[in-house]
Parts: structure tokens; C-alpha cells; sequence
């Protein structure tokens, strides 16, 4: 085969590949998320394994520091003394940023609906708008519990994994902030009028995702200290 005869051929495949229907593209895209989400679980499985392990195996007392005491004295990870247990997060505060994260993803999941239902970008911009406003608050929320924690990433190995799972957490709020964004602009277009729906799926799948790990992980957090 000469390089006219392979360039032709390749051009051709790309044109091939340049002209798949909507749902063809969609399968294709559709199984890039689910891996992309799979990849995700991994790491998640992850936190739940270090976090059950660490609570379990309690080195020197320092999961919250029970045995430190005034005659009983523990050190922090700079060699700091501490003489009491380690005051545990404020569990509505967790609680609360799941819940916030979870009607982020269920706006989502509104507009999806109405747009699988062909409605007009007057319905389905101001779901998503609704979506990309709670997970802002989700966000600013998670920064501010930053900033009332009652221990430092130091004081043991329940803070420094609480505050792991609290990075996680801001770092996929980010990622959902940045769809949603996207997502609503588009909407505003009228992309997503006449059965366009397929964008508005994937992101939804990761959203609802981001929105049920972050609540198992402040249930583990709240309740298994």
C-alpha cells in the first residue's frame, strides 16, 4: 500500500468515526464514566479499609487519644504533649454536607428528567442552576468545617484520616461544581432541547455518585469514631 493509499484509508476511518450517531457516541462516553467511577470506588474502598483499620488497630491509644491523660500524657505528631482525648467532630456539621451534596445531585437528576421528557430549556436550566448552587454551599461548607474542627491533623490518627476524608470530599465537590457549571451554560443554549439528553445522563451518574459516597463516608465518620 502506497502513503497516498494509507492516508486515504485513515482519513477514511476518521470520517467513519467523525459521523457516529448520538447513541453510538453515548454508549462510548457512558463507559468512560462508569471507569472513571469505577477508578473512583477504588479509592474510596480505600478510605473506608484505612479508616476501620486504623480505628481497629488504635496504635498507642492515638485513634482519639482514650488513654491520654493528665498521668498518662501522649504526643502529637510533632512530639507536642496531650493529656486528654481528642474532641470528636460535631456530627451535624457532616452530616449536613451530605445532605447539601445530596440535593445537588437530585437537581441534577431533575433536569436530566425533564429533559429526557424534551422540556424546554426554560424547565431544565433552572434545575441545574438549583444543582450548581447546592454544591457551591456543599463547598463552602466543607471549607468552613475546616475551620471549626476541634483537633489538628496532628492530634492522631482519627484526625488526620477525618481530615483525609474531608479533602476528598472538597476535591469531588470541585469536579461536580465544574460539570454543573458546564452543564448549565449549555442549557442556557437550548443544548440540551429536542431529546439531547445524553450529557446531562453521564453527569448526573457522577453526581449521584459523588453525592452517595460523601453520605456513607459522614455516616462512618459521625457514627464509628
Amino acid at each position: 500500500m502506497s502513503v497516498t493509499e494509507s492516508t486515504d484509508h485513515s482519513a477514511e476511518e476518521h470520517a467513519e468515526g467523525h459521523h457516529e450517531t448520538p447513541q453510538e457516541r453515548h454508549k462510548k462516553e457512558h463507559m468512560a464514566t462508569w471507569l472513571f467511577i469505577g477508578g473512583d470506588m477504588v479509592v474510596f474502598a480505600l478510605e473506608i479499609f484505612f479508616w476501620f483499620y486504623l480505628r481497629t488497630l488504635n496504635t498507642n491509644g492515638m485513634w482519639i487519644g482514650a488513654q491520654c491523660s493528665p498521668a498518662n500524657q501522649c504526643t502529637d505528631g510533632l512530639g507536642n504533649p496531650i493529656s486528654h482525648p481528642i474532641t470528636q467532630e460535631t456530627t451535624w456539621h457532616t452530616l449536613l454536607i451530605a445532605a447539601v451534596i445530596i440535593l445537588a445531585a437530585v437537581f441534577i437528576w431533575f433536569g436530566e428528567v425533564q429533559a429526557r421528557k424534551s422540556a424546554p430549556k426554560s424547565v431544565v436550566t433552572p434545575m441545574l442552576g438549583f444543582g450548581v448552587l447546592f454544591t457551591l454551599l456543599a463547598l463552602a461548607l466543607q471549607f468552613w468545617q475546616f475551620q471549626v474542627l476541634p483537633f489538628t491533623t496532628i492530634d492522631g490518627a482519627y484526625a488526620s484520616t477525618f481530615t483525609f476524608i474531608m479533602g476528598a470530599n472538597i476535591a469531588h465537590f470541585l469536579i461536580v461544581l465544574t460539570i454543573g457549571i458546564g452543564i448549565f451554560n449549555r442549557s442556557r443554549k437550548g443544548m440540551y432541547e429536542n431529546g439531547n439528553w445524553y450529557q446531562l445522563h453521564l453527569s448526573r451518574l457522577f453526581a449521584v455518585w459523588v453525592a452517595v459516597s460523601c453520605t456513607i463516608l459522614a455516616v462512618m465518620a459521625s457514627f464509628f469514631a
